[in-house]
Parts: structure tokens; C-alpha cells; sequence
């Protein structure tokens, strides 16, 4: 009996400590009020006076056209000259987020 309960106790300990080793990336925005990324339906124009020329900018894939640009923290999608959707990027390889969707 007390190798069974031995056991549980272990198996507790175990799990617990992956469930708090887990570093989400939403847990560091919500942290982070000054965590500041671009807003849906901002320009292009906006969006450069306001954080400045991305890392790199990707072509336009699509109809209509989706373009991608990269900041250090976070990408940006335009639908033509217009933000869709502003995503945090990992800060680290620890770090978990969404996982990717494949095509």
C-alpha cells in the first residue's frame, strides 16, 4: 500500500511541474499591458508611422491580396493596404502558442 501511494504522490509531482514549466505567449501579452501591436483595420501608412519599417515585408499572395510583414515581436497581415490580424510572435523556443495549420 505504500508503494501504491508512493506512486501517486510521484505522478502528482511529475504533472505539476509540467503544467507550471508550460510558458503560454498569451500569458506574456496579458502580463505586458504596454504590449502594443497593430489593430485591425489600420493602413499601411498607419501602421509604418507607427512602428516604423517592418524587418521584412513578404509579396502579396492571393485574391484579394494578403501581405505579411515582420516586426521583431510580431507579424502583421494586410488584406490589400489594411490590417486583418496582428500575431505575437515566440519569445523563445520554450515558449507555447497555437499550434501552426497545415495546408
Amino acid at each position: 500500500m505504500k508503494i501504491h501511494s508512493f506512486m501517486i504522490i510521484a505522478g502528482l509531482l511529475i504533472v505539476t511541474n509540467i503544467a507550471v514549466a508550460d510558458k503560454l505567449i498569451i500569458d506574456r501579452v496579458y502580463e505586458s499591458e504596454a504590449f502594443n501591436v497593430p489593430q485591425r483595420g489600420l493602413s499601411m501608412n498607419q501602421v509604418t508611422a507607427t512602428y516604423g519599417e517592418p524587418l521584412m515585408k513578404f509579396d502579396s499572395i492571393g485574391n484579394p491580396p494578403i501581405t505579411k510583414w515582420e516586426y521583431p515581436e510580431f507579424l502583421v497581415y494586410f488584406e490589400k493596404s489594411w490590417v486583418i490580424r496582428s500575431v505575437v510572435k515566440k519569445a523563445d523556443e520554450t515558449e507555447q502558442g497555437p499550434k501552426a495549420i497545415k495546408y
